[in-house]
Formats: C-alpha cells, sequence, structure tokens
C-alpha cells in the first residue's frame, strides 16, 4: 500500500509543479449526442449502401468522480423484420456496445479509455499518428489508450484490441534534468525529454507481401455488383516474421514558453525491422491570441532511403492492411507498399494545424507527402462548428490517402473515410441527430467493400 501512497503523492506534487501547456488545450468540442449525463433512447432509420432499417438507439453515459461510462447500442431491423446480420456476429459484436469506459482527459497526468479510439497518436507521431481502430463502423474494436506523465518520468501506450493480439504501441519517456536538484532549476534543461517507442502488429495480414500482379492475384466477377472484381490471393511472396516491428528514439526541446506563446523542436529516429530507417525532424509552435483563439502549427521533414514510410500507423491503417479491394495500380498490404518504396533518396514532409476561433470554429488538419512514391499523399481534416444557431452541432472527419494532385483532393471513393454529424437539441430533454459515414466492411468471405452509412435519429434523454 505504501509504493501505491508514494507513487499517487509524487503524481499531486509533480502535476501541480508543471504549467499547462498551450498543446493540451487542443482538443474538438464534444457534439450534443456525447456531453450529456443520463439515458438516451430513441429511434429512426439508418440507410447502409441504399438498404433501409428501422433504427433502435439506446445511450446511457454516466460519470463518477473522474471516471465516464458511455454506451451506444442500436438494433436495425430490415423492412422484412430482419435483424442486420452485420450487428450480431458474434459476442464481440456486444462489446462494441462500449462506446467508451475513460479515466480523465487524454492531456491529463493520468488518463486511459477503453473502447474506440480515434486520432490516437504516440510521441511525435512519427510511428503512430492519428490512428482510428474504428474506422469501420461493423469492424470496430475495443481497443486501449493510456498515459502517465510523473514530471521526470512518463509512458504513453495503446493497443487496438483488448480482446485479440493486434497492433500495440507502446513509449516511456523521461525528461532526465528534472530529478537533479541544480539542473532542474534551468528551465531550458528541465524542459527536455528523451523517449523510446516499439510498436508491433500482430495481425498476420501485417507481414504479407501481396504484389498487385497475375502471378500472385486474380480478378473475377464480383456476382453482387458486375461492374465490380473480386481479388482472389494467389499467394505471397515473401513472408517477414511477425509481429511487425517498429522501434523508434526521440528527443524534444522546449524552446520558449509563455502564457501566449510557445514553441519547441524535435528529432526522431525509426527503424522498421527487416526494412531501414529513418529519422524526422519537427517543430512546433503554439499561440494564444487576444485569449480566445488559439494556433497550433507544425512542420516535419523527414530524411530516409528505400524502404521507409513515416507516420505508418495512420487513420488508414486498418483499411491499408489487406486491402483486396485494391484497384490494378495500388497496393493489397501496406507492408507490399514498405517494401517496395524504394526510389533512392525518399525524403517527404509533413504539414499540420490546429486553430480554435473564439470555440465558435474549431479545425484540425494535416497533409502528408512523400518525394519518392508519386500519387501517395495523405490528408486528414475536421471540422466542427459547436456554436451554430437554434443550438445546432456540426462534425465533419475526412481523409484520403492516395492522393494525386490539387484536383484529387476530394472525392468519396476507397480512398476515402468521411464521418459527419449535425445535431440540434430543441430543447433539453430532445437530441435530433443525422450522422453520415463513408467508410469500409469486411464480409463473410473476407472480401473488402466500400460503405455507406446515413443514420437520421431522435433520442429522448433522461439526464441525473
Amino acid at each position: 500500500m505504501r509504493p501505491i501512497l508514494f507513487a499517487l503523492s509524487v503524481l499531486v506534487i509533480s502535476s501541480a509543479a508543471r504549467a499547462q501547456s498551450l498543446g493540451d488545450r487542443m482538443h474538438l468540442p464534444e457534439s450534443p449526442s456525447d456531453a450529456y449525463r443520463g439515458v438516451a433512447l430513441g429511434g429512426g432509420t439508418t440507410i447502409v449502401d441504399g438498404q433501409p432499417y428501422f433504427l433502435l438507439h439506446a445511450a446511457p453515459q454516466f460519470t463518477l468522480g473522474e471516471w465516464g461510462f458511455g454506451f451506444d447500442g442500436n438494433i436495425r431491423i430490415s423492412p422484412e423484420g430482419q435483424l442486420r446480420k452485420e450487428d450480431w456476429t458474434g459476442a464481440y459484436s456486444y462489446l462494441r456496445w462500449i462506446n467508451y469506459v475513460s479515466f480523465d482527459h487524454p492531456n491529463d497526468d493520468f488518463y486511459f479509455r477503453v473502447g474506440g479510439l480515434e486520432h490516437a497518436t504516440i510521441g511525435n507521431g512519427t510511428i503512430v499518428s492519428d490512428y482510428w481502430n474504428n474506422s469501420s463502423y461493423d469492424d470496430r474494436r475495443i481497443g486501449l489508450a493510456a498515459r502517465l506523465d510523473l514530471g521526470f518520468f512518463g509512458a504513453q501506450g495503446l493497443t487496438s484490441d483488448l480482446f485479440q493480439r493486434n497492433l500495440v504501441a507502446v513509449r516511456p519517456f523521461v525528461r532526465p534534468f528534472q530529478v537533479v536538484p541544480i539542473l532542474a532549476n534551468i528551465w531550458f534543461l528541465s524542459h527536455i525529454e528523451i523517449g523510446v517507442t516499439g510498436a508491433f502488429d500482430f495481425d498476420t495480414n501485417a507481414t504479407r507481401i501481396i504484389p498487385n500482379n497475375s502471378k500472385y492475384v486474380r480478378r473475377i466477377p464480383d456476382p453482387s455488383n458486375p461492374s465490380d472484381t473480386i481479388l482472389q490471393i494467389l499467394g505471397d511472396s515473401a513472408t517477414i516474421p511477425s509481429p511487425l516491428t517498429t522501434l523508434g528514439a526521440d528527443i524534444s526541446m522546449m524552446l520558449w514558453q509563455s502564457q501566449k506563446t510557445e514553441g519547441r523542436i524535435y528529432a526522431d529516429y525509426v527503424r522498421f525491422e527487416k526494412f531501414n530507417d529513418g529519422v524526422i525532424l519537427g517543430a512546433r509552435t503554439s499561440f494564444d491570441i487576444f485569449d480566445s483563439v488559439l494556433l497550433d502549427l507544425r512542420g516535419e521533414r523527414s530524411l530516409f532511403r528505400n524502404q521507409f514510410l513515416p507516420n505508418y500507423y495512420n487513420s488508414f491503417y486498418e483499411r491499408d492492411r489487406f486491402d483486396n479491394q485494391a484497384g490494378a495500380d495500388q497496393y493489397i498490404t501496406k507492408v507490399t507498399l514498405l517494401s517496395d518504396s524504394a526510389g533512392g533518396n525518399g525524403n517527404g514532409f509533413r504539414a499540420g494545424a490546429f486553430v480554435n476561433y473564439f470555440n465558435e470554429f474549431v479545425f484540425q488538419g494535416s497533409y502528408s507527402h512523400l518525394d519518392n512514391l508519386a500519387g501517395q499523399d495523405l490528408m486528414d481534416l475536421e471540422i466542427a462548428l459547436p456554436e451554430l444557431p437554434y443550438g445546432m452541432f456540426l462534425r465533419v472527419h475526412y481523409a484520403r490517402e492516395n492522393i494525386n494532385g490539387v484536383t484529387d483532393l476530394f472525392a468519396l471513393d476507397n480512398r476515402s473515410l468521411m464521418y459527419g454529424e449535425l445535431s440540434y437539441r430543441p430543447w433539453n430533454w430532445l437530441i435530433l441527430t443525422a450522422v453520415e459515414r463513408w467508410t469500409f466492411r469486411v464480409d463473410d468471405a473476407g472480401q473488402l467493400h466500400t460503405e455507406s452509412f446515413f443514420e437520421p435519429r431522435a433520442d429522448v434523454v433522461i439526464r441525473f
């Protein structure tokens, strides 16, 4: 018991000693459908790829101190009176009713969340960046993300799935000069942070190299869609040892910090086992303007040679790990892209921004480009308008990969993910919501398909 009390006392003391960073204030606002404490009961309609279903919805949410609990259950019934089978595919389907179990908030000194993971990032995001374990609605998972910061020491980590071995990432870090009393008083030294990262993907598809040509794949007509084809895998050209292992080391330094502005630089070394390594250099600065406008800007430059991809585990990773919907000029597995990225000196850049304008307009986004891989750019955008007239709320998340030029930035196809929500609360006890998803699913035969959802519903909220 004494060691536990000691650890908690160290946490409290070290938390009080540190000023809140401007970066700790970077978060998107909660929608009305997430912000209540009580039970929401309602119904509506779900249209999946043009097929309508009657929807029954139940979503209790409550807090106990710093703990938060949220559940989100949906029963969809077809016009023929049948339950939608994709919602009931075994015991895991019931677990997916757990939206989250959480303690505190992502930037707090002790935090964890069980459930759906969105925008999960480890360290500077050079390995795991904006990762989602629920980018596929029908194949969403119950994951875990956690963070501990004791000031001089800390750790963060995640697993994409608590019930089977999948993606696991962990990063312990230290601020070494904070343990030396004399050096801890030197502001610049006390803000130096050093970390190491290990990311491991145990999924069997994570280590399969499958060239997209007739020696390894065969295309046959899709019976359900004659204009499309089904990709049959004839064999892999190679299979590297499992798990796919990525290791990294990083150092960051705060150059200046005040109540209104801060800036830091960082450097990461990353190595993909069985492939290659690279270095990522980055800078980040934040500004608090007029006490009501928060602006954060970020830039990175990647330096590497062959067989290296920065920000490997991103918002598209769950789709890209094994994509048998891939066209003839696309990659079936992401590790195949990693293996084929051999165009001499690689290099690339990533730029990102976060803007909160008077809590009326919130934006975050990033754009990544690789010099030696044409048509492999990635864009990730999210916008929230929490203070629309009549109590309305709008949030849109949009991501697109394999971008090839400005004219290819916006479209809804097999290279896009999108989530949009429009909520309206005419009374405190009623929430009207319309949700639009552009996502993907894996069918019973293991084939991946693009999928669209449109779901208008009305919920009566019983608050407590």
